[in-house]
C-alpha cells in the first residue's frame, strides 16, 4: 500500500512539472507556406515524337491480287529524292514494257494502213487500169468501123443480115466493158469515206492500247510522291512486298515534333505558343512553336517509361514546328520519343504572380 502511494504521487509531480514546463515556452507564430504552382501552371506536358514536316510517308505498291516482287531498289537510305523520281522497279516490269512496244507497233501499222487509204489506189494500179481502158477504146473503134463496112455492104447485099447483127452486138458488148473499166479507175481513185473512217478507228484503238500498256507499265515502278530522303527500306531484292510497303520516305527539311496532349489539357493550348522538348537520351533541349493543334481525340501513340502511367489516356495531337537550327539537328531522329513542355498563356501569368509573391517587398515598392 506505502509503495503505490509514494508511486502516485511521483507520477503526479512529474506531470505538474511537465504542464508548467510548457506554460512557460513562448509560442511561435506558424505561417501558412506558399502555395506551390502544379505542372500545369508552369505550362502543359505531354510525351510526343520527332517526323518530318511531310510526316514519315510509308511507300507502297499499287493494290494487287498477288504482292508483287521487288526486281531493282534504286536508292539507299540517308539518299536525297526528289518527285516523281523512280524508287523501285517491280518484277513486272519487263512484261509491261514488251506490251508497250507491241502496242506501238501497231500503231505505226494502223497508221500506215490509213495513209494508204488516203493517198487511194497505187499508181501502178491506176496505171494498168488507164492502159486496160486505152485498149478497150481501140478495141471499140475498130469495131465500130466493121460494124460501117457492114451496113454498106448490106445495102449491097454483099452480107448477110446475121453478119451485120454480130456486128452490132460486137459493137455494145465493147462499150459496155470500157463503161465498166472507166467506173473502176474511178473506183481506184477515189477515197471512201466509210474506208477511212474504219481506218481512222483502227489507229485511235492502237493508241489506247499504248496508253493502257504504258499505264500498267508505271505501275510495275514506284516513284516518290515527293522532294525527300530516305529514312528506312522494308523489302530488298527478290522479296514480296509486306504490310510495312517498300521503303519510308520524309522530307526532312524541315522537322515537326508530335505532342500527345492529355484532352484535359487540350484546351489551353493555342497556335502560336513557345515550346520546349528536350531530349534526356542526348541530353539536349529544343524549342519551337505550336502550329496546328488536332481536331480529333484519340489513344495515346508514344507510352511512357512509367509503369504507373495511364496507357489508355485519351489525347490530341499538337504539332510544333522546330527551330530551323534545331531542325537540322535532329532531321535524322525521325520518331525519337521526346518530353514536351508547351508554354500556355496561363503560364506566363503564373510565372509573374510567384514572382511577386516571393518578393513582397518588391512588389510594395512598385506599387510605390
Amino acid at each position: 500500500m506505502p509503495k503505490t502511494l509514494i508511486f502516485v504521487f511521483c507520477s503526479a509531480v512529474v506531470m505538474a512539472g511537465a504542464f508548467a514546463a510548457n506554460r512557460s515556452l513562448p509560442i511561435v507564430e506558424q505561417n501558412t507556406p506558399a502555395p506551390v504552382a502544379s505542372l500545369s501552371e508552369f505550362g502543359v506536358g505531354a510525351l510526343g515524337r520527332i517526323e518530318p514536316q511531310s510526316e514519315v510517308i510509308h511507300v507502297n505498291a499499287p493494290s494487287v491480287m498477288e504482292p508483287p516482287v521487288v526486281e531493282k531498289i534504286m536508292v539507299r537510305v540517308c539518299d536525297q529524292v526528289h518527285a516523281g523520281q523512280v524508287l523501285a522497279i517491280l518484277d513486272s516490269n519487263r512484261r509491261e514494257q514488251a506490251d508497250v512496244d507491241l502496242a506501238k507497233a501497231s500503231v505505226l501499222l494502223a497508221e500506215k494502213s490509213l495513209a494508204q487509204i488516203k493517198a487511194g489506189a497505187k499508181t501502178g494500179d491506176l496505171r494498168a487500169q488507164e492502159e486496160l481502158i486505152a485498149r478497150t477504146r481501140e478495141r471499140l473503134k475498130l469495131a465500130e468501123k466493121q460494124l460501117e463496112r457492114a451496113k454498106e455492104l448490106r445495102k449491097n447485099r454483099a452480107v448477110s443480115e446475121d453478119d451485120l447483127d454480130t456486128r452490132v452486138a460486137d459493137v455494145d458488148v465493147l462499150r459496155r466493158e470500157l463503161a465498166q473499166h472507166e467506173s473502176a479507175l474511178v473506183a481506184l481513185a477515189e477515197v471512201r469515206v466509210v474506208d477511212l473512217e474504219k481506218a481512222e478507228a483502227e489507229v485511235a484503238r492502237a493508241r489506247a492500247t499504248v496508253q493502257r500498256a504504258e499505264a500498267d507499265l508505271e505501275i510495275s515502278m514506284i516513284r516518290s510522291p515527293i522532294d525527300g530522303e530516305i529514312l528506312k527500306i522494308h523489302t530488298r531484292v527478290g522479296e514480296r512486298i509486306g504490310s510495312e510497303g517498300v521503303l519510308d520516305l520524309g522530307d526532312t527539311r524541315q522537322m515537326d515534333v508530335v505532342a500527345e496532349v492529355h484532352e484535359s489539357d487540350i484546351l489551353k493550348v493555342a497556335l502560336g505558343q513557345p515550346a520546349t522538348i528536350s531530349m534526356r537520351n542526348l541530353n539536349t533541349t529544343l524549342h519551337g512553336r505550336v502550329i496546328e493543334v488536332g481536331r480529333l481525340i484519340g489513344r495515346k501513340d508514344v507510352l511512357s517509361s512509367d509503369p504507373v502511367d495511364d496507357t489508355d489516356a485519351r489525347i490530341v495531337e499538337v504539332r510544333i514546328r522546330l527551330d530551323d537550327k534545331d531542325g537540322r539537328r535532329v532531321s535524322g531522329l525521325s520518331w525519337a520519343k521526346v518530353e514536351v513542355t508547351i508554354e500556355t498563356s496561363k503560364s506566363h501569368s503564373s510565372s509573374t504572380d510567384m514572382s511577386d509573391a516571393s518578393n513582397p517587398a518588391g512588389a510594395q515598392g512598385l506599387s510605390q
